[in-house]
């Protein structure tokens, strides 16, 4: 029996270095096509002294370069995919171990070094009697974490007088520019109560009783009351960011529902969460809009005036909207790529090429806006020779699946077809605009850490809380964009606001050229 175990232990070892063997062989292989890859790309696209054509007017050359590219990047995607099934089958003790914690964590974190030792009377030889010769140490590392910390941060404010000068009456220096006068509750407090609510979605509750774990007795009420406060004060920088992305002419937008609490009664209804981001060159902005329903004015009510581009879903609401002069439709083909992949009810030969192509149709546009010397006449160009073909075989390949009866007319896959059909122009929108996109997935992630939140949360109290919740939402998730601390920030800004001056609002934005101040006192 102990034979048998050896042999097959034996045969597992050899197995999994075949695996691993055919992985490196995979992994080289994909790299020197990689390579081929950036070649071909360099010589078309690269630096004039590098590129390959000299006359870059020769229109075959190009193409048979751009075909070459193709056929090299199908063969990476095989390649690649036969990588993923060999990975499937490499044992798990096989596989790449993760990086230690030590790479994990940042440098200079504060060390508490906890010194242990034997006792006094074990450090003397037993033959001998003479002390111990300490000859190394050996030490363990281990992350460990304090609680928040609470204290009183007391303002002192002497007051003065003049003993030649009694008119002059009593002096003192003026007060800081609190963001709520007259509160017992310092900024930063009105900060981390926001920051733990809107970025690491704990709802108000939860941290009303983590608070009384440390001794810190502050009712829900009062924590509501800060958090809408503090959304209150915060309203002029929500507006300027709102007031800058309806400059531009690039919007991407979605919603989501979010349950609200009808006042005096036991029961919810459903409110909406909106998020508005400004595309294009500018900072990136997302802007949240709370609405007690999803009613088609709602849109229209927060853009006014607004004249331009708008990435959307296919929500019917949208329709009036893009009916308006000035207003052009930019439809997502991510939402057309999800119809296809739920409609299982296809000849599967007929489902993988739709969907190879609008894989292909993504894989383009990526190349063409990545490329670092490419710019907006590549993005053009690449769109115009190499998607809209794809985009016309989709929409001629669908069409002939429907007429000659391929697919059922009542079945998913027929349905997905009508909706793409039903988006013909506003899918080819962003075809001849160089900072559209083919998706509406900038908003969808946008509003993403908004649905992970409700789960925690459950519903808005108010239609105030609800509102309070988009304008600190606004600031917490554009400052995650900006690569900003909204922690930082928003004790930063919730110190400064009411005494900043109101035309150089913009300093105080979430932006990459916000700073914090030197001085809140001085």
């Amino acid at each position: 029996m102990a034979k048998v175990k050896t042999n097959l232990e034996r045969e597992a070892v050899e197995d999994v270095a075949e695996l691993e063997r055919r992985l490196v062989e995979k992994e080289a292989e994909n790299a020197r096509l990689r390579k081929r890859i950036r070649l071909l790309e360099k010589a078309l696209f690269g630096p004039r002294s590098e590129r390959l054509l000299d006359n870059p007017g020769n229109q075959q050359i190009f193409t048979d370069l751009l075909r070459e590219v193709d056929e090299l990047n199908r063969e990476l995607e095989e390649a690649e995919d036969d990588l993923k099934q060999a990975r499937r089958k490499l044992p798990v003790q096989g596989r790449r171990k993760r990086r230690n914690l030590e790479a994990l964590v940042p440098e200079g974190l504060r060390e508490e070094v906890v010194e242990l030792d034997i006792d006094p009377e074990e450090k003397v030889s037993l033959v001998t009697g003479e002390p111990l010769r300490r000859i190394r140490e050996e030490r363990v590392r281990k992350l460990a974490v304090k609680p928040a910390e609470y204290y009183w941060k007391v303002f002192v404010f002497p007051v003065w007088v003049d003993p030649a000068d009694p008119s002059r009456g009593v002096i003192t220096p003026a007060a800081p520019d609190f963001a709520i006068p007259g509160g017992t509750f310092d900024e930063s407090f009105l900060a981390k109560v926001t920051v733990d609510k809107c970025a690491m979605h704990l709802p108000l509750y939860r941290q009303n009783e983590r608070m009384k774990h440390q001794g810190i007795e502050v009712s829900r009420q009062t924590l509501s009351r800060l958090y809408i406060g503090a959304a209150k004060v915060l309203l002029p920088l929500y507006l300027r960011m709102k007031e800058r992305i309806l400059a531009r002419r690039i919007l991407f937008t979605d919603d989501t529902p979010v349950r609200l609490q009808v006042r005096g009664e036991r029961k919810t209804v459903t409110g909406r969460m909106w998020v508005y981001i400004g595309g294009g060159h500018g900072p990136p902005f997302r802007v949240f809009e709370f609405t007690r329903d999803r009613c088609k004015n709602r849109p229209k009510e927060f853009l006014g005036e607004y004249k331009g581009y708008i990435h959307a879903d296919a929500y019917k609401g949208y329709e009036d909207l893009f009916e308006t002069d000035g207003i052009h439709e930019c439809a997502c083909w991510m939402h057309v790529r999800r119809k296809y992949v739920e409609a299982e009810d296809a000849p599967q030969e007929l489902r993988r090429a739709v969907l190879r192509t609008i894989r292909w149709i993504f894989r383009y546009d990526t190349f063409a806006r990545r490329h670092p010397t490419g710019g907006d006449d590549l993005i053009l160009r690449v769109r115009r020779e190499k998607i809209a073909p794809l985009i016309d075989w989709l929409f001629a390949r669908t069409t002939q699946a429907l007429a000659e009866g391929e697919v059922l007319p009542r079945s998913a896959f027929a349905a997905a077809i009508g909706y793409m059909h039903n988006r013909g122009k506003a899918l080819r929108t962003f075809l001849n605009h160089p900072r559209l996109m083919p998706d509406n997935g900038e908003s969808e992630r946008a509003i993403r850490p908004l649905a992970i939140g409700r789960k925690n949360w459950l519903f808005a109290g108010s239609k105030s809380g609800g509102e309070a919740t988009g304008i600190l939402l606004s600031l917490i998730q554009s400052c995650r964009a900006a690569g900003i601390d909204p922690l930082v920030y928003l004790e930063d800004t919730l110190r400064r606001i009411n005494g900043h001056p109101a035309k150089r609002l913009d300093e105080l934005l979430p932006t990459k050229d916000w700073r914090p101040a030197e001085n809140y006192y001085g």
